[in-house]
């Protein structure tokens, strides 16, 4: 009776052992079905991902000869015409007449200053000469 119920008891704990890696598997089993799916499910988005990007790819080459064939009628176009363009803003001052005119200004301050300085100095020689003759 001891040998059966070591028997037992073994048994019991193989059933036990069994039932918990049982368990374990199932749950393995589990996980891997759901990361399976996960990959099915990456691979459709990564291929509808790149058939949206080859589809990018393709408006964008087409948009891209659309605006080439826009640049190119508008150059021919602005090339073919004749545009005159007129401003109505006051002319600006030339900058040699702007040079000549303060020029003049500066030669009459100068020429005003000579003839003072001549006055002045011809009242002075005209006193010194009277004083002169007077002594």
């Amino acid at each position: 009776t001891l040998f059966r119920s070591n028997a037992r008891l073994a048994a019991d704990d193989f059933k036990v052992k069994l039932e918990t890696e049982q368990a374990i598997c199932d749950g393995v089993q589990r996980d891997t079905q759901g990361l399976r799916k996960m990959i099915d499910d990456t691979n459709l988005l990564r291929v509808k991902l790149e058939g949206d990007l080859e589809a990018l790819k393709e408006e964008l080459a087409h948009l891209r000869r659309g605006h080439k064939e826009e640049v190119e009628a508008l150059k021919d176009l602005i090339s073919k015409s004749s545009v005159t363009v007129e401003v109505d803003a006051p002319k600006k001052n030339d900058l040699n007449e702007a040079i000549a005119q303060i020029r003049s200004q500066y030669e009459k301050m100068a020429n005003d200053n000579r003839a003072e300085t001549e006055n002045i100095y011809k009242n002075k020689f005209d006193d010194v000469s009277q004083e002169d003759r007077k002594s």
